[in-house]
């Protein structure tokens, strides 16, 4: 009797070995979130933010440093099988300020090295610009894009929320389905576009996009917002930042000095020389006044 409970144990550890393996494998994926495996990931180039990736995926991101005062983080999951794809974020989406006499015309880049990294143009809605993204990003996997309703829009996290006073927040969600050379696609893309009236800068935070197998869009949703709520920042990331900022600041204001002593003494050595060419003049008028004849009325 113990024997057969031994050998029926081991079958059983055997058959969830199995199982675990595949899923590993991404042969089949599950129904939802819930029956994943999740583990705590930490990004590893600035420690500043953990979340829950799923045990068994290709799994890609952190923070990334592009100033003194841009950082943005991004993560990249993906199945084995290729079936089911997400982006929580995108770095490759700039930061962005509105055209105007001191930005320049829309179009162009904003660049300041060690500082940030911009580029000029008009607000977009948050709706727009899941639109423009979705095509722009999926153009080399989708052959075709059928416009579908977006049904689904994340829960976000209350530390996502922009609290600042006269900020405009827009939000959207674009959907479409597409034909790939693996078979049919659903694309789906959700922005939260936020514009800051006083500096004229504007931003898309958080920019989430998937794209999946239909049988599989309820596990990408599902595995999006486990995702997301997991998501915590490290404090003293955020006091490093901090600290970052005040050396950023640091640095433009020593260079505004710099540049104002500059001004001063081009304006010092501007006077000086054109107190020399009056002076130069002067004496001159003084001298032709000497050597001219005294007419007699």
């Amino acid at each position: 009797m113990g024997a057969l409970r031994l050998s029926f144990l081991a079958t059983l550890l055997v058959r969830c070995l199995f199982l675990f393996a595949t899923s590993l494998r991404g042969d089949t994926l599950p129904k939802s979130a819930a029956d994943l495996h999740w583990v705590r990931y930490t990004d590893s180039a600035e420690g500043a933010f953990s979340m829950d990736v799923p045990v068994g995926w290709q799994v890609q991101g952190g923070m990334y440093r592009f100033g003194y005062f841009y950082v943005r983080w991004m993560m990249d999951v993906r199945a084995l099988n290729g079936k089911v794809i997400i982006r929580i974020n995108d770095v490759n989406v700039p930061p962005y300020v509105l055209p105007g006499p001191h930005s320049g015309a829309a179009g162009h880049a904003a660049i300041k090295p060690q500082q940030y990294q911009m580029i000029v143009d008009n607000y977009r809605t948050g709706q727009d610009y899941a639109e423009r993204y979705a095509k722009q990003r999926f153009a080399a996997v989708c052959e075709t894009f059928t416009p579908g309703k977006a049904t689904w829009k994340p829960t976000l996290p209350a530390s996502w929320k922009n609290s600042e006073a006269g900020a405009r927040v827009t939000e959207g969600a674009a959907a479409y389905d597409c034909s790939t050379s693996d078979g049919p696609r659903v694309v789906t893309v959700y922005a939260q576009n936020t514009l800051h009236p006083t500096s004229g800068l504007w931003q898309v935070d958080p920019i989430i996009s998937t794209i999946e197998a239909p049988e599989d869009s309820a596990l990408a949703t599902s595995m999006i917002q486990h995702m997301i709520e997991s998501w915590q920042v490290n404090p003293e990331w955020e006091r490093y930042q901090q600290r970052m900022t005040q050396m950023g600041l640091d640095q433009i204001r020593a260079g505004f000095q710099q540049f104002l002593q500059q001004m001063q003494a081009y304006h010092q050595q501007r006077e000086a020389a054109m107190n020399q060419q009056v002076a130069h003049f002067e004496s001159q008028q003084h001298a032709q006044a000497q050597q001219a004849p005294i007419r007699g009325l």
